[in-house]
């Protein structure tokens, strides 16, 4: 139960956010950590940490944050018994220890001052010996603590991390066994004697301890057997549950693949297409864009853009990887843009080049990435304006209630430790989210469009020279542009082989060559050009979150 509760955050926090890349690797193999209460009410404490290095590192590090009311003094480190040097910054002590691809323990000794609260009737020690602001594993963790006098008078109980792990030793020595702990994780732990055992101490609350602590006690317990009730129910019950839903999911799955074989068989009975590259219902920009599902790389669709420019007549090449704007008049407001941040933003005179594309995108990179993005939208537009998709809203929005349903159940299934069933709805739950977001089923309209440019593509494959040379000039363009924006080499390097061996009946071979320079060289210099880098910055916390304002946790550097 303790480890379970921060599983699903835990899990979602290493998908959505990128792993904190550590300078040495290293692992905490083994920590012992003992704790000898002191009669005037200080502890004395020594820690053994074993670590595991691959690679080179300068020594480890231990952070120790005192409770409220409390002191930590006298720290010291020592690798079998020799003193090693320690550097301290408020409560963050490194260690120095350098070498390579070692395995080495250390031993930390520091005394906690104040240490132990007193009450009228007992003392305990309550502690964290370390909290959230941890950042590694510990592999295996025991806390011992050790009373002034033997005795059989003991409370103790753990929290977090440490609940259900304490073991009472007949000379009253309290062993918390907790074994693998989490970076990130607390785990306090108390431990209470007899007031007597503690005589040169002051009374710190005029009031009884032990009847509180024997009530959490006994209040944790009733929690367990509740805690085990509730997941042999949810065991139970998760079966069923999965069984429905998942025979909802399987119908919407069937009802839509019915919808796609229908929609398709009436395309390819209204389907009149016979040449062999398709009439230009959209833009080639549009085109591409709508035949790879709106997924292709920002510098592939930009090449697409500055071809379909030249073969309008919009733009001439002046020299080389220098373009000139000839006509502004264009059909499309995706046209307009690209023209415009190409020749007015980046360029100056109506002229564009790819070294004044360098020098624009490295003094404004931000607003380059946003301009692509406004594009990107206006193609959309266009794309949309078809109506080549339908929208299904009303089911759509139902798969993803349903998905959102999913959260709590797998929530209180991965907190009860109903981990196979949680696994289980989590799978469904994001094929419930996938449906939702990214089901859009084509029109027949769409169908078709789709379907005559993959007959194109098929056909090309069987396509000899001489049947290529009888295509129109806007055909034999629109398909390089096709070719290059759906990025098919193979097929691009056929057609660049026709256009070299191409006969005098290509009314503009000059147009030709110039679109085939374009499509393998501008998607280079594009793709450096809209490349962004980013930074991340981490925060350490200074703070502890174990009780009373402490905590710790343990590093390499």
């Amino acid at each position: 139960m303790k480890k379970t509760i921060g599983f699903l955050f835990i899990l979602m926090v290493t998908l959505l956010f990128p792993l904190q890349v550590l300078a040495v690797d290293f692992s905490i193999d083994q920590s012992d950590i003992h704790a000898y209460l002191k009669e005037n009410g200080n502890v004395q404490v020594v820690e053994t940490h074993t670590y595991e290095f691959d690679g080179k590192f300068n020594g480890i590090t231990r952070n120790l944050i005192p409770k409220d009311g409390t002191s930590i003094t006298s720290f010291k480190a020592t690798e079998n018994g020799s003193p090693l040097k320690v550097k301290q910054e408020e409560g963050n002590y490194k260690i120095y220890r350098s070498g390579k691809n070692e395995v080495i323990t250390i031993e930390l000794s520091y005394l906690i001052e104040d240490g132990i609260e007193v009450y009228s009737d007992m003392a305990q020690f309550y502690w964290p010996f370390f909290d959230t602001s941890n950042e590694s594993d510990y592999e295996n963790l025991t806390i011992y603590v050790h009373p002034p006098q033997e005795t059989d008078d003991v409370i103790a109980l753990g929290y977090d991390e440490a609940e259900g792990t304490e073991h009472m030793e007949n000379n009253g020595t309290v062993m918390f066994q907790m074994g693998l702990v989490d970076s990130g994780e607390k785990g306090d732990i108390r431990v209470a004697y007899d007031r007597k055992l503690f005589p040169a101490t002051t009374v710190h609350h005029d009031s009884p301890l032990r009847e509180t602590l024997l009530a959490e006690k006994q209040a944790m317990i009733e929690k367990q057997i509740a805690f085990e009730n509730r997941k042999e129910s949810l065991r139970m019950i998760a079966p069923y549950l999965f069984t429905a839903f998942t025979l909802y999911l399987l119908a919407v799955l069937f009802f839509a693949w019915r919808k796609r074989q229908n929609i398709n068989l009436e395309a390819q009975r209204k389907n009149t297409f016979h040449s062999f590259v398709p009439k230009q219902i959209m833009s080639m920009p549009a085109t591409i864009y709508f035949y790879r599902n709106h997924s292709i790389p920002h510098a592939e669709m930009l090449t697409v853009g500055l071809m379909d420019l030249v073969r309008k007549g919009n733009v001439q090449k002046k020299k080389e990887d220098e373009y000139r704007l000839v006509n502004p008049m264009t059909n499309h407001h995706h046209e307009d843009h690209l023209i415009h941040l190409l020749f007015d933003k980046v360029g100056k005179n109506s002229v564009f080049s790819f070294k004044q594309l360098d020098s624009y995108v490295n003094k404004n990179q931000e607003n380059f990435q946003s301009q692509i993005m406004h594009w990107l939208t206006l193609i959309k537009e266009e794309v949309h304006s078809h109506k080549l998709t339908e929208k299904k809203l009303k089911l759509r929005w139902l798969n993803g209630i349903i998905g959102f349903f999913c959260i709590p159940l797998i929530i209180i299934l991965l907190i009860h430790e109903v981990f196979m069933w949680g696994f289980f709805f989590a799978l469904l739950m994001v094929v419930l989210f996938i449906f939702a977001i990214a089901y859009r089923p084509m029109t027949i309209k769409g169908h078709i469009i789709k379907n005559q440019w993959i007959q194109l593509k098929e056909k090309f494959e069987k396509t000899t020279a001489s049947t290529w040379n009888t295509w129109s000039d806007d055909d034999k363009e629109r398909a390089l542009i096709f070719w290059t924006g759906i990025n098919e080499n193979k097929l691009k390097e056929k057609n660049k082989s026709f256009i070299y061996t191409m006969d005098d009946s290509f009314s503009s071979p000059t147009n030709m060559f110039l679109l085939l320079a374009i499509s393998s060289s501008a998607s280079t210099s594009f793709n450096s050009a809209t490349e962004i880098s980013a930074q991340s910055s981490s925060v350490t916390p200074c703070t502890g979150t174990g009780v009373g304002g402490g905590g710790g946790g343990s590093g390499a550097f």
